[in-house]
């Protein structure tokens, strides 16, 4: 009887998840923070819609979904289900 040996954890070096989520992440709390402490005369042409808020929430929430998938798939693996 041969027991087989644990397999080393196998990450792909490839795997473009956590730099993109750290910029994404990055960029987006940038404008976020831009879009609440601005000014609403600088939205003028605009018609008066803060795009800065809008479009930092969404890359903030893509970012985050992109860490978010590396931490569950880590998780899953280290509770031996992937």
């Amino acid at each position: 009887m041969t027991e087989k040996k644990p397999e080393p954890r196998k990450g792909h070096f490839l795997d473009l998840k956590i730099p993109l989520g750290g910029l994404l992440g990055f960029y987006g709390a940038a404008l976020v923070l831009y879009g609440l402490l601005s000014g609403k005369e600088i939205y003028g042409r605009s018609q008066g819609i803060n795009i800065n808020l809008i479009w930092g929430v969404f890359i903030l929430a893509v970012g985050l979904a992109l860490l978010l998938a590396v931490w569950l798939k880590r998780s899953a693996r280290d509770d031996g289900k992937g």
